[in-house]
């Protein structure tokens, strides 16, 4: 009669257990995400949602609660092009916003007792159309402002125009990288001294 040998049997149970956990997590590490292939068509939705959000928050900014950092969404060297109002690099696009009125103290004269708060302006924008090479992508939309005088004044269109984007992608992030800027309604007087002639 043959004799079973428990320990035998314990040790050759534990090492076969062994090797499947170690052949398992072998196999679990084998998917890490810097070998999961991910498609073309995967990547391109991300990106184009990525541009969206970021074209969204630089808009956010116009808002009376906006951060007002604009520059940041810019690249280092990048050009922006307002109606034929040009700078460049992240100092220059500060500046020009600094000066047009965006960024700085926005302290209004305190209002008379009971009367109709202001309205807020609010831009938005539309048709947008995302064209995407690699880490570059040119995107051309339609945007508007629209506003009232007093919060019981009833809304209006106060400008309106076009804008073609240039954007790189720069440690995961996109950034503005040239900027074409075009009213073709409601543009301040001002800007016709550099507006170019025939809008482009």
């Amino acid at each position: 009669m043959t004799r079973i040998n428990h320990r035998r049997i314990i040790k050759v149970s534990l090492r076969l257990f062994a090797v499947l956990a170690v052949t398992g997590l072998m196999a679990g590490c084998s998917n890490t995400p810097a070998e999961v292939q991910v498609s073309p068509e995967l990547t391109a939705l991300a990106d184009r949602a990525a541009i969206n959000d970021l074209i969204n928050d630089y808009y956010g900014q116009f808002r009376r609660d906006g951060v007002q950092d604009f520059e940041s969404f810019y690249t280092d060297d990048a050009r922006l092009d307002v109606n034929g109002w040009i700078v460049s690099g992240r100092d220059g696009i500060k500046g020009m916003y600094s000066q047009a009125g965006f960024i700085g103290d926005d302290e209004k004269a305190p209002r008379a007792e009971g009367a109709v708060p202001k309205g807020v302006g609010e831009t938005l924008y539309t048709n947008l159309d995302i064209e995407l090479q690699g880490d570059k992508a040119v995107v051309n939309m339609i945007w508007l402002t629209i506003g009232s005088e007093l919060l019981t004044s009833s809304p209006r269109v106060t400008e309106y125009g076009t804008e073609r984007d240039e954007m790189v992608k720069e440690d995961g992030r996109w950034l503005f990288k040239d900027r074409i800027i075009r009213s073709e309604g409601g543009m301040p007087e001002a800007s016709l001294e550099t507006y170019p002639k025939g809008g482009k």
